[in-house]
């Protein structure tokens, strides 16, 4: 079956992650809501909606295996029930423990999804499989703009707050039933023929074994981890950076969020042309974070509000711009038949950094420091981590190249149709 056919099956992957981007900030965007529904304060929402992250590192203990061994067809369906169980859990749900509850599920589908969804995308478009995963960060971003826009009509209209979760329910209902019925690439084929191809690579390159879970595994989940960090201490402390150390007003502040998300969007479409025409992801590994190193020193060197617009803009291009969906591809390159795994490593770095990182960030906040010392401690851990990606990002980047060269061997790789 010819690559094209396939289309059909990545759209109802892109859709997926649109109404992904919606349900991930559901929570947040309706909690005025649940604080009345379940007679509980804001901060309890937060402590269920804190659930998401316990089920997001759960789930890739299993999940990863679980696509291997019995295709992505079947870990996405059950990633689509969890969803929907979620969305309709919340408008039923009596308490906050059961929001809790279904916040876990919520996070235990994502981790799940993932193994079937980044996989897919990967198999079923070889030649191109950065650009494709890199898309998916679009439509996450589609999402969450969206959501809020829908909110706002629905409560102008007098509807029922529950109606936009009833409305992707529905629309979860129609996936499902459409990944009932569309093409799958045939996985176990594809990998075996990826495999084939890069044991004659690396033969051909006299580079020995091989890449090396021990070695360019760990590197690039430490990567996960570090890449994560950067983009999540920019998108939740850039308004109180910008305030404590630019002398920024609150409005502004929260305006850095605004080009810091613009940069993060016209990233992903640049970076997903670039890596389809002209680079190859892991040569993304390297440069994103070492520019996004630079902005985060940038804001260390001066105070103009100016130049923290253009900083958080910058970060959001490099840092944000699709970091994550490329590490899965070039975890995926070292080890093509385990592409469920290193989806589920990747993700459960990615889980794993967005536990850290708030628990340090509040620690340095809390140790006593003055704000702006407390702030440009966050800020120069920034510079840290993008420094520690960087270097992690050119380790793999020359482990990559000497066992597979110059030239990508999954490129004009044929691929077969599959019945999971």
């Amino acid at each position: 079956m010819s690559i094209p056919q396939y289309r059909t099956t990545a759209a109802s992957i892109y859709a997926f992650f649109v109404v992904y981007g919606m349900a991930v900030i559901v929570m947040a965007q309706s909690s005025t809501q649940l604080q009345a529904q379940w007679g509980a304060t804001e901060g309890q929402v937060l402590v269920a909606s804190s659930a998401v992250g316990i089920g997001k590192v759960v789930g890739p203990s299993f999940a990863g295996f679980l696509s291997d061994r019995v295709g992505r067809r079947a870990v996405i369906l059950i990633s689509l029930g969890l969803y929907a169980t979620f969305l309709l859990g919340l408008l039923v749900s009596p308490s906050y423990q059961v929001g809790f509850a279904l916040a876990f599920a919520f996070g235990l589908a994502n981790a799940i999804g993932d193994t079937g969804n980044y996989p897919t995308l990967m198999e079923a478009f070889p030649n191109a499989a950065g650009s494709a995963n890199v898309l998916v960060k679009a439509a996450i971003a589609l999402g969450q703009f969206l959501l809020p826009l829908v909110i706002t009509a629905v409560a102008g209209a007098g509807l029922f707050w529950g109606a936009p979760l009833i409305g992707l329910v529905l629309v979860l209902a129609a996936l499902f039933v459409a990944q009932l019925r569309l093409p799958y690439p045939d996985h176990r084929a594809v990998a075996a023929a990826q495999r084939a191809r890069l044991d004659e690579a690396v033969a051909a390159r006299g580079a020995g074994r091989g890449a090396r879970v021990g070695f360019e595994g760990a590197a690039m989940v430490l990567y996960g981890f570090f890449a994560t960090a950067m983009f999540w201490l920019a998108q939740n402390s850039l308004p109180r950076i910008g305030m404590t150390l630019a002398g920024l007003g609150p409005a502004a502040g929260r305006e850095l969020i605004s080009f810091y998300s613009a940069g993060s969007f016209v990233g992903v479409l640049v970076t997903a042309t670039l890596v389809a025409r002209f680079v190859r992801p892991v040569t993304v590994l390297v440069v994103n974070p070492a520019v996004a190193g630079a902005a985060y020193l940038a804001m260390l060197a001066t105070h103009a509000p100016t130049a923290y617009a253009v900083c958080a803009f910058v970060i959001g291009f490099f840092a944000a711009g699709g970091l994550f969906q490329l590490a899965v591809v070039v975890l995926a390159e070292f080890f093509p038949d385990r592409k469920g795994v290193v989806t589920s490593m990747i993700g459960l770095a990615s889980g794993a950094s967005a536990f850290v990182m708030p628990f340090v960030s509040g620690r340095i906040v809390g140790a006593g420091l003055d704000v702006a010392g407390s702030y440009r401690s966050i800020v120069l851990m920034g510079v840290v981590v993008a420094a520690l990606s960087t270097v992690l990002g050119s380790l793999v980047l020359v482990r990559h190249r000497a066992l597979l060269g110059a030239q990508d061997p999954f490129v004009g790789q044929p691929v077969t149709a599959g019945g999971r």
